[in-house]
């Protein structure tokens, strides 16, 4: 019985350890979780907040308007640009009435 509790004190502390250390890589990098998700199908997975560690963001011009690319660190490359939605692409907004 006692190596049963041991096992699950060890079990538990590696599992603080991991969370710890996801929180850690989150707020390292200085976005959101959502902007983690590298394969923008609306789920960010374990495995896109690891390859965190190794993608920036910087500000760049895209046709005459600031948005955010997404880059690895190791050769530049891009992993995605992400740019404001222009006004004039924007969807219609009604009113609080419905029309």
């Amino acid at each position: 019985m006692g190596k049963v509790k041991r096992l699950i004190a060890v079990a538990s502390i590696l599992a603080i350890v991991v969370v710890t250390g996801l929180a850690i890589l989150i707020l390292r990098t200085g976005y959101t979780i959502q902007e983690m998700d590298w394969d923008s199908n609306g789920k960010t997975t374990i495995s896109e907040m690891l390859r965190a560690i190794d993608i920036g963001r910087r500000p760049i011009m895209k046709e005459g308007q600031e948005c955010q690319e997404y880059f690895h660190f190791k050769d530049g490359l891009p992993v995605r640009v992400v740019c404001p939605v222009a006004p004039e692409r924007a969807l219609p907004t009604t009113g609080t009435n419905g029309h």
